[in-house]
């Protein structure tokens, strides 16, 4: 994978953690060291998100799995699930009902629309597909099921990360129309 170019602002915040905290990029998880791998990349309007899905999900919080999801990706989107049990366990839920939790929680992703499943053999959730979040928020709020508040909020933020929020997202499910799929 290649890795982001230094940029200015980067050198300035490394600038500065070391002058406050002399000796510390051997202790964090930098992006520009090439030895250090295992890391994913994801929104920093990931908290604005989970939290939306903790407000819609009627008392079946599915951030967690997630959150799994999402660092089990490798950049294309699709994740494949071969070991439920690992799954529901790498998300918090253990005991005899962790798969039916993570299950639960892995339909509350889907019916909210933050990801679409392809069952394989018995596997109801054999792949994955991790749609675009942002999209999903902007097609949620379309529908009115985003409180204004926290709306209001998730546009500030993105204006200030200069994240694009689309204004008519196409997402998995939605009517082709006449311009096509």
């Amino acid at each position: 994978m290649a890795r982001r170019k230094v940029t200015e602002a980067d050198t300035r915040r490394a600038e500065l953690r070391d002058q406050l905290w002399p000796g510390s990029e051997r202790w964090i998880w930098s992006i520009h060291n090439e030895k250090i791998v295992g890391f994913a990349t994801m929104s920093r309007l990931t908290p604005w998100i989970c939290s939306l899905m903790r407000d819609l999900s009627g008392g079946k919080d599915p951030t967690s799995a997630f959150l799994e999801l999402w660092c089990k990706d490798w950049g294309q989107g699709i994740i494949s699930i071969n070991d439920e049990q690992e799954c529901a366990f790498a998300s918090g839920y253990s005991g005899n009902r962790a798969v039916r939790t993570w299950k639960e929680r892995m339909f509350k992703l889907v019916e909210l629309g933050f990801i679409v499943v392809k069952q394989v053999g018995n596997r109801e959730y054999g792949e994955v597909l991790l749609v675009n979040p942002v999209s999903v928020c902007a097609r949620l709020h379309a529908q009115g099921r985003v409180p204004e508040a926290w709306w209001a909020s998730f546009v500030k933020r993105a204006g200030e990360i200069k994240a694009r929020i689309p204004k008519n997202p196409r997402l998995p499910g939605d009517k082709p129309t006449e311009e096509g799929p």
